[in-house]
């Protein structure tokens, strides 16, 4: 009478089936993460099961499975045997393909890979994973705007098929398009992938990571320096188990800029050379320009002009030698504030009105801004002043269309400062009172009477 009670008590105890995965799948995956045994299984499972898991010994639950993915980064199709017929783009080595070209950074392998498969039937899922990996690949390859729209998309896509970890994938490249586009909306994109990001079960790191830094990247362009400070101080901490050399790079390159900012030379020094020293290790052409351009200025900022110029010419050299376009504008600024601080006044001009041009063409509308400014100081410093005021005008405007207002705030000092110095006094008041209306809202009232008083 005994029997039915105890088969009972064992089914309810056992098990759930365990789920087919592909040999060899979750051992690469943990290798190319650069994680133990122990930091897989995290203390949410034994390290004995990710071991016998991992050698095939037995088959992991999806609840396993989902920890696995979390800590390497990849998703969880990346293990599963596919259950499609194979030849098509749901066999396993063709999406295999593009995660391993996306994730050997050869992104103009990977466009032209997408490109192909594209042309191929495909059911919904499968055409939103080549999406996002063609979409992947144009903002690696500096060209964000087509990557916007396809991964707006298809983020839908796996919203429908319940992929939250493909949603915020997908939250996280919006705002990195958004970003090389200077979008202000960028920073909100980032802080909802970041917030949908940590609600994720299990927790994924790697993506925390890569969000965190995004966001600390964004700070950098919108010139608020402590906050980036801290979210890439975050993003390291998050990472810090990791081994993706490539985002570690990106980050020691914007802390460079930021401490430089704060004035901190020699952490941003330090910081800068970490990075050039990582991106020529891993031959990423675009971010070594950019790590060039950040020294340049850190030197600058010291006073070392030959040591500044020859590592701005080489940012320049790579710059036009690779046909990058995006982000070219910021080192044609930096040689033209290079040439101003040093009186080659026409050198400074002509950098000037090329980065306006390239900064126009890319739609970089930060860029343009600060490219106005800067033909506007080359104007007063040749005497002209009316172009001058148009040029900070136009400047003031565009940073006004574009929302930057931090950046305004930079922009409206600057030509405070320039008007100081001519000596038109209340012009410059005027100035200081629009960016404190826009920093300090609560005091403009004060400066409001300060200026009457003044007049």
């Amino acid at each position: 009478m005994h029997m039915p009670l105890r088969t009972t008590a064992l089914n309810s105890k056992r098990r759930q089936p365990g789920l087919d995965v592909r040999p060899g799948s979750i051992k690469r995956a943990r290798a190319e993460a650069g994680l133990t045994l122990a930091q897989v299984a995290s203390g949410e499972i034994s390290r004995t099961a990710v071991h016998l898991t991992e050698a095939g010994k037995t088959r992991p639950t999806m609840r396993t499975l989902k920890l696995i993915a979390a800590r390497t980064g990849k998703p969880i199709d990346y293990f599963l045997v596919s259950a499609r017929p194979t030849g098509g783009l749901g066999s396993a080595s063709q999406v295999d393909r593009l995660r391993d070209l996306a994730a050997a950074e050869r992104f103009e392998e990977l466009r032209s890979a997408a490109d192909e498969a594209k042309s191929e039937p495909l059911d919904d899922l499968d055409e939103g994973w080549v999406a996002f990996f063609w979409a992947q690949a144009q903002i690696r390859l500096a060209n964000p705007s087509p990557a916007l729209a396809e991964l707006q998309r298809i983020r839908q896509t796996f919203q429908d098929a319940d992929d939250r970890w493909m949603v915020v994938e997908c939250m996280d490249w919006e705002s990195a398009a958004l970003h090389l586009l200077e979008d202000a909306s960028a920073l909100g994109v980032a802080q909802s992938a970041l917030a949908a990001c940590r609600r994720l079960k299990p927790s994924n790191r790697i993506l925390e990571a890569r969000i965190l830094g995004r966001i600390g990247s964004i700070h950098v362009a919108r010139h608020e320096w402590p906050e980036a400070i801290e979210h890439y101080r975050l993003a390291i901490e998050a990472a810090d188990e990791l081994k993706d050399l490539s985002r570690l790079g990106k980050m020691h390159s914007d802390l460079s800029g930021a401490y430089e900012h704060l004035g901190d030379f020699q952490r941003a020094r330090l910081h800068g050379q970490k990075a050039i020293n990582i991106h020529e290790l891993l031959h990423d052409h675009l971010s070594i320009a950019r790590a060039e351009n950040n020294l340049g200025l850190v030197l600058m900022r010291q006073g070392d002009m030959d040591g500044a110029r020859d590592h701005l010419n080489r940012s320049l050299r790579i710059c036009e030698e690779s046909g990058i376009e995006l982000g070219k504008s910021h080192v044609l600024m930096s040689l033209a504030e290079l040439e101003l601080g040093g009186g080659d006044l026409d050198g400074a001009r002509r950098h000037s009105e090329q980065a306006r041009e390239v900064a126009a063409k890319s739609d970089e509308q930060g860029s343009l801004a600060s490219a106005h400014q800067l033909l506007g100081q080359v104007a007063e410093a040749l005497g002209k002043k009316a172009r001058a005021d148009k040029e900070f005008r136009m400047a003031i405007s565009i940073l006004e269309q574009a929302g930057l207002n931090q950046r305004l705030v930079t922009c409206l000092s600057a030509y405070a400062k320039l008007l100081e110095d001519r000596g038109d006094t209340a012009g410059s008041l005027q100035q200081m009172k629009r960016a404190l209306a826009i920093s300090r809202p609560d005091l403009e009232t004060s400066v409001k009477a300060v200026i009457t008083e003044t007049a």
